[in-house]
């Protein structure tokens, strides 16, 4: 695998030559994690508010748009579900992290606040963009699983994750819990903007501060790698540069 997507120059040192040390916990606030918990924290936690609160409330949602028929426009919804995780397994594997993440959040809060600020589109107008939203932001879940983890070097690796995703249960909660009530006082139109803003904000917090962690568009900077720890790869061509 390493020869395969990394390069033939690399090749993997055996576990046992190497030690890890394990991490404490206030290591995800030092300096040196500080920011990739952040980011892998707040970045899954704008992407769960949105998911959660809609996917949970689409029957009200959909009535709130004058839609005739709920029941096909939920299976549509999840079959994009489905489609947009296999476009989004496609698309992680080929672009950078970085790109993926900022272009996922922005597509879909544009769909969504072009949603909230053209409330008399057409119906089928109304469909294409929320289907659009559906497929956008179940492809930007696939890094969900991918980012956090390699956010981290091995000997904090689980740590980190576990902190991400304990982040991102505040968005899930907040979603599940305002939505329904936004919607009850001032429609869906309210959601789609919120929902909208908070994608919008994801985006901004990645473009600023989430590194480039894909070994294929960062293996020749080092700035943008975790330090080594655990099991190493390197390169005989780059013999002082190691990748966790």
């Amino acid at each position: 695998m390493v020869h395969r997507y990394v390069g033939e120059d690399y090749t993997v040192h055996p576990a046992s030559q190497v030690e890890v040390k394990k991490g404490a916990w206030r290591m995800l606030f030092s300096k040196k994690y500080r920011c990739r918990t952040l980011v892998g924290g707040l970045f899954y936690a704008c992407q769960t508010f949105p998911f959660f609160g809609i996917s949970i409330f689409l029957p009200i949602l959909m009535e709130n748009m004058n839609v005739t028929n709920p029941l096909v426009t939920q299976l549509l919804y999840y079959a994009l579900m489905i489609a947009g995780v296999l476009v989004g397994i496609i698309l992680s594997n080929r672009l950078p992290r970085r790109y993926f993440l900022i272009g996922t959040f922005l597509a879909s809060a544009a769909f969504l606040l072009v949603l909230s600020i053209w409330h008399q589109a057409p119906l089928a107008l109304t469909l294409i963009l929320f289907s659009l939203f559906s497929l956008t932001i179940s492809a930007a879940l696939v890094m969900d699983y991918a980012y956090p983890n390699e956010l981290f070097d091995a000997s904090i690796r689980t740590s980190g994750v576990g902190m991400c995703i304990a982040i991102s249960r505040i968005g899930a909660v907040a979603g599940t819990f305002m939505l329904p009530i936004i919607s009850n006082a001032w429609g869906s139109q309210a959601i789609f903007i919120i929902c909208g803003t908070v994608l919008l904000i994801g985006g901004i917090i990645c473009y600023q501060w989430a590194p480039e962690t894909s070994l294929r568009f960062a293996k020749h900077n080092r700035s943008t790698i975790n330090e080594p720890s655990g099991s190493r790869v390197t390169s005989s061509r780059y013999s002082d540069s190691t990748i966790d």
